[in-house]
């Protein structure tokens, strides 16, 4: 099928770039224009195809920026369809120096849009990857999951969020490891202050927090403790195998954004509870 008819011809010539991108970049073979991807959305985007067998990418054209209205009008939809959909918008690269369209950019990537950009050779880059948007997780909800995060430890998180915006189940394991730290530095506290015996420095994590969750001088704080223990055993190895169909793809991508947003939560319980023991409740030095 050929491109949409209602697009401008300058919009159709964006999505011929972006369809040779996604061939040459991708080894993608089979294109869709204008088509629905099912009854229950009501959108057919103006260009899309599969990858990886489950994720559905949607592409859509803009002359004039990078943040088609279509998206705007159409996101909340995609987000209630049970299977993963993943989005690009393609725009000139000179869209890009109009005042404002650079702001534009940094909207449509922290709402996990993706954007390509099209050279005046009709060469198409991409700027930035889109994600499933059921992996999505806006920055005033990170913000505030954050409250109250000060020095390395902070940044560590912001760095861990990068990392999830680019590959979710990357940003995942750098959480894991975070409270993997925080633990590490726990423990070494706890030695010096004579909380617990010194053998227990090189001993796994699981041990550690299970010795703690045993002390009594931590008993007002097992919540968290325990709390830190059961996420740590989940997600310490997040698996990057591919789901096997598209409703197991949208269940471990679910499962991916709340597993971010629950390791925030841990790290931000189990630092105070470190601290309000006496604790540093800090990472280790490097």
């Amino acid at each position: 099928m050929s491109p949409n008819p209602g697009l401008t011809s300058a919009e159709q010539y964006l999505c011929e770039s972006a369809k040779q991108y996604f061939s040459t970049n991708h080894g993608t073979t089979r294109f869709y224009f204008n088509t629905p991807l099912n009854t229950n959305l009501e959108w057919a985007p103006s260009l899309r195809f599969t990858r990886r067998t489950h994720i559905s990418i949607f592409v859509e054209p803009s002359a004039t920026g990078p943040y088609p209205e279509i998206l705007k009008l159409k996101s909340n939809d995609v987000r209630q369809v049970p299977q993963p959909i993943a989005i690009y918008a393609v725009c000139p690269e000179e869209a890009l120096a109009k005042p404002g369209q650079v702001a534009e950019s940094l909207k449509l990537q922290a709402h996990g849009f993706g954007l390509l950009l099209v050279d005046l050779t009709g060469q198409a880059r991409e700027l930035f990857p889109a994600i499933p948007l059921v992996q999505v997780i806006p920055q005033d909800e990170f913000k505030e999951k954050t409250r109250g995060l000060s020095g390395k430890l902070r940044q560590r998180v912001f760095d861990a969020f990068e990392q999830y915006k680019r590959s979710p189940v990357d940003g995942v394991k750098e959480i894991s490891e975070i409270l993997e730290g925080l633990v590490q530095q726990a423990t070494h506290d706890a030695i010096q202050r004579n909380y617990v015996d010194g053998s227990l420095r090189n001993s796994p994590i699981a041990f550690i927090l299970d010795t703690f969750f045993g002390e009594s001088r931590f008993q007002n704080f097992r919540a968290a403790i325990g709390g830190s223990r059961s996420y740590y055993s989940e997600y310490r190895n997040p698996s990057s195998h591919w789901p096997r169909g598209r409703q197991a793809a949208y269940a471990k991508y679910s499962e991916c954004r709340h597993a971010f947003l629950d390791g925030l939560v841990h790290i931000s319980r189990f630092r105070q509870a470190m601290k309000d023991i006496g604790l540093t409740g800090n990472l280790p030095r490097t």
